[in-house]
């Protein structure tokens, strides 16, 4: 009964959108005079996506995104969540200095990167030719291998801090007694951070892991900042193609579908990330 007022906002705030997101997604609707008319069509537009070779390739481009972003926010996040645990890392400058990149608004966070890969005025290019590194400037955003490069990088830089600082409060709750009581038996650095560091950072990495791969799968901001999907949709991701169908394309119904696989994927990875933290029963896995 407490909590009903609270759930009675969350069903007009979340449940209804998902309910008419999936209702649209069954039709052909067509904006005609302000108003929009519904066709029913039933499962054509779930089955349209298999035969789309620009969804297939959002699809690829996706996966290929979230896999090597997910690997390299969290290999680079518990690195830096290491030299923060150090002694010498303590200090609170640091953690300020971390989360700035993570405070930055989102499509302020694009526009920077935007002015810093400028191909004209860009601070990247005129750096690199001080050092010589290159000898013209560089339009860094134009070739399909570049421009997925330079997404992960941005998105990798606003998306370390947080991983680190959840690493990081893994880590402080390590006990110390573990480590003294493996150095006393001559463990080396290595060995302790093998078999204490990370089966002790298993709860904290598997959170990191998975919120990630959502955060990852549903990217648009930067995209729709830095490159709209291009050169020649090498860019697109199937969040920027949910919303460039709806709303450029004015294919709603289609839209609706591509919004919704990307739904289903999004409940199967917080199911898996339900399951990976329910505590085990004593004695369940053997």
């Amino acid at each position: 009964m407490f909590v009903a007022p609270a759930l009675l906002v969350l069903a007009l705030m979340l449940g209804y959108p998902i309910l008419q997101s999936w209702w649209l997604s069954f039709q052909r609707v067509q904006l005609q005079a302000g108003r929009a008319s519904e066709t029913w069509t039933g499962l054509d537009n779930y089955i349209r996506l298999f035969a789309d070779a620009t969804f297939l390739q959002a699809a690829a481009n996706s996966a290929l995104f979230c896999l090597v972003e997910v690997v390299l926010v969290t290999l680079i996040a518990l690195a830096v969540a290491l030299l923060l645990n150090h002694p010498l890392g303590r200090g609170g400058i640091w953690k300020i200095m971390l989360i700035i990149p993570w405070a930055i608004a989102p499509v302020a966070h694009g526009v920077l990167w935007k002015w810093i890969l400028n191909s004209n005025y860009g601070i990247l290019n005129g750096l690199l030719m001080q050092l010589g590194v290159i000898d013209s400037y560089q339009v860094w955003l134009g070739s399909p291998v570049s421009a997925m490069a330079f997404l992960l990088l941005v998105d990798i830089w606003k998306s370390v801090p947080f991983i680190a600082l959840l690493l990081l409060a893994g880590l402080q709750r390590i006990p110390q007694s573990l480590y003294r009581a493996a150095y006393m038996d001559g463990a080396r650095p290595g060995a302790a951070f093998r078999h204490i560091t990370l089966p002790q950072l298993r709860g904290a990495i598997a959170i990191a892991v998975i919120l990630q791969t959502i955060w990852s799968l549903r990217v648009f901001d930067i995209i729709f900042v830095l490159t709209s999907g291009g050169p020649a949709d090498a860019t697109v991701m199937m969040n920027f193609m949910a919303y460039r169908t709806t709303f450029n394309f004015l294919d709603i119904g289609y839209g609706a579908a591509i919004a919704n696989v990307i739904f289903i994927v999004t409940v199967l990875l917080a199911i898996i990330y339900i399951r990976l933290l329910q505590p085990r029963e004593p004695g369940a896995a053997k």
